[in-house]
């Protein structure tokens, strides 16, 4: 838990803190008096007083502001000799570079970062580069009801052409709860299958049940569990369990998972089958029992120059970019559920997984979200950033600020849009921390 916090502080801060200093930078260029640069909300804790500005940390450390004199509207009272160095007497151009140097920032984060990951170099499963070929699939799940069997090749979605496992469930993952056709190559025919994915309790994405092949070798053990206990080592090959040949990493949980029951587990090592008698013991948190061993799973590493990490970097964004409209229009028409969306508990749950995974992931999540925030901030949205944008171009067009009234109005929608997808996000999130 502490893990979680503090990684969800830090990301977080490291986002809002480029955010603001965007707006800030670009203000004290146009000329604009900047009172207060604080990282966070809530009372001063401390800082320091530099000129007109003071820069200081506060309370409550999940956002933070930039005060400038004047405001955002021309009705808060300034000083005459300050009207110049105001924000709202400023010309509609430097206005408008002061609200979108935010966002840019967090843009410009994104495209910086993502080059640097892949210079570091991108660790990935190595199934996901792999052709979709079903090696597992789970009994009572979306797959098995929708006819999927060992060996079957999956060749499109909704008529859109798949290569990897990537593309498979990246596509089912944004569609939990929604039909659709899955062309599949089975004993070189050429099937059509009506598949509709389940819904992950744990992150609301969809999910058929359906997997790689996976062989059941051992990467690590769990302290405190019988497996590490009876003398199981990394590197082990579970042959059999209570006779049963296991082929597939996914077949073990149909034998540990329901019951307290003592199992034979045969295990081959170096050559040799060995045997040893585990009862699994039920964990508290995933409440199924378990054994305590994790699959030994196969990663590539590619790390690229400078050249290279920059395309793959820019090609990355832009991708995420892409997708992001995409899973936009899909949840506008009921493509994608609202489920698959999250709030802060779910990225403080991400964040403290990518900093337990290292540097890598963390900068990852870190790209990613910083990509997002740029890119919805800039949405013509009462509130956010372009808001504020669409109303200086009203304004540049008809010659005149939009009247205060009209103003109000629009910003009680925003916040009332704001709300009503927060209180979703969060709903979301506690049905998952319950599920």
């Amino acid at each position: 838990m502490p893990t979680i916090i503090i990684s969800f502080i830090i990301v977080l801060g490291v986002l809002i803190f480029i955010h603001e200093l965007g707006h800030f930078a670009v203000a004290k260029f146009c000329g604009v008096r900047v009172e207060k640069f604080s990282l966070g909300f809530g009372p001063r804790l401390f800082g320091i007083k530099r000129g007109d500005t003071d820069y200081f940390i506060s309370a409550l450390p999940l956002g933070g502001y930039v005060k400038m004199t004047g405001g955002e509207h021309s009705e808060e009272e300034v000083p005459e000799e300050l009207k110049s160095r105001s924000f709202p007497f400023k010309s509609v151009y430097q206005r408008s570079a002061i609200v979108a140097a935010g966002p840019i920032m967090n843009l410009i984060l994104a495209f910086i970062l993502l080059p640097v990951i892949f210079m570091i170099g991108v660790e990935a499963p190595a199934f996901l580069e792999r052709e979709p070929v079903v090696g597992h699939v789970a009994k009572d799940k979306a797959g098995s009801k929708a006819g999927f069997i060992v060996g079957d090749v999956i060749r499109t979605i909704d008529g859109k052409k798949v290569s990897t496992w990537e593309d498979v469930l990246t596509t089912m993952t944004l569609s939990p709860g929604r039909a659709m056709t899955i062309g599949v190559g089975r004993a070189g025919e050429a099937i059509a299958l009506s598949l509709t994915p389940d819904t992950s309790a744990e992150n609301g994405g969809g999910y058929a049940g359906i997997y790689p092949e996976t062989k059941p070798v051992i990467g690590g053990l769990s302290s405190g569990y019988p497996a590490l206990e009876a003398g199981i080592k990394p590197g082990d090959r579970i042959v059999s369990i209570d006779g049963a040949v296991i082929r597939d990493w996914a077949e073990i949980e149909t034998f540990i998972h329901k019951e307290a029951r003592k199992r034979t587990f045969v295990i081959e090592r170096e050559g040799r089958e060995l045997t040893f008698e585990i009862t699994p013991r039920f964990n508290e948190e995933a409440k199924v029992y378990l054994v305590g061993i994790s699959r030994k799973e196969d990663v590539v590493k590619k790390s690229y120059g400078f050249i290279q990490a920059v395309e793959k970097g820019v090609g990355a964004g832009t991708g995420m970019v892409v997708q992001l409209f995409q899973v936009i229009k899909g949840l506008v028409v009921g493509q994608y559920s609202l489920k698959t969306l999250g709030g802060p508990i779910l990225i403080a749950q991400v964040a403290g997984k990518a900093a337990q995974s290292g540097i890598t992931a963390t900068l990852w999540l870190m790209a990613f979200l910083s990509l997002q925030l740029g890119v919805i901030n800039l949405f013509p949205l009462p509130v956010l950033d372009g808001g504020h944008l669409l109303f200086f171009a009203i304004e540049r067009i008809k010659g005149s600020p939009i009247s205060e009234k009209a103003l109000g109005y629009a910003q009680q929608v925003g916040v009332a849009l704001l709300i009503t997808l927060m209180v979703l996000v969060t709903y979301n999130d506690i049905l998952r921390l319950f599920a």
